[in-house]
């Protein structure tokens, strides 16, 4: 090989090797500066992940402190929904168990609103003694009741089954818990029974809040 040829080989594997290491350095730069926010990138993937279902509608309703209950007072931050009554002796108890249960599961900023579907009865006064034997009598779980026409409009625009009393037949409500974003849009359902799916409901509730990890507790 020519003085010449081999001068320009040595030029231009220099070239290759500095190009090589400069790549590697720019990948291994991007990861370190990136390590802090590894969860937070998961947590936004696992959330974009969830589909949009519906739209949770308008409505105007109150707790069991006569506070105001509508779509401004729950947006910003996730929130887990149930429709339940006090005076149900089938599956109303054991939904409201497994609610405490998950306030414990879930990072403190998701919500819980259990909505009567008894609202004639379930009066502020009645949903507040509910909820005192429960200990969920606090800011972060909500027992909303009010118009029942607006009550069984949002189950049904959840996706829910939800049918008033008549003489012949008692209430029948859905035994699903709903997965809500802080824009109010439904992204998921998970049947209170299933085990597997109340798993994926504390994963779920703890992406749409930032963080792939929920609380340790039972």
């Amino acid at each position: 090989m020519r003085p010449v040829q081999k001068v320009l080989t040595t030029i231009l594997w220099g070239l290759m090797v500095v190009a090589m290491v400069c790549v590697v350095g720019a990948g291994l730069w991007r990861r370190g500066a990136g390590a802090g926010n590894d969860s937070k990138a998961t947590a936004a993937d696992a959330s974009a992940d969830l589909p949009i279902l519906a739209t949770v509608p308008a409505f105007d309703l109150i707790d069991q402190d006569n506070r105001p209950v509508n779509l401004g007072t729950v947006s910003g931050k996730p929130w887990i929904a149930d429709f339940v009554f006090t005076h149900c002796a089938g599956p109303c108890p054991i939904m409201t168990g497994k609610m405490a249960s998950l306030r414990r599961r879930i990072p403190e900023d998701v919500r819980l609103v259990s909505f009567t579907v008894d609202p004639e009865r379930d009066t502020p006064a009645v949903l507040k003694e509910y909820a005192g034997k429960l200990n969920g009598d606090e800011p972060r779980w909500r027992f909303v009741t009010g118009s029942k026409d607006t009550i069984y409009n949002l189950a049904a625009k959840m996706f829910l089954t939800a049918i008033p009393a008549t003489a012949d037949a008692p209430i029948i409500h859905d035994q699903h818990f709903v997965l809500v974003d802080g824009e109010g849009k439904v992204r998921g359902l998970y049947h209170s029974t299933d085990e597997e799916a109340m798993e994926a409901l504390k994963r779920d509730a703890a992406a749409l809040a930032g963080t792939t990890t929920p609380p340790a507790g039972k």
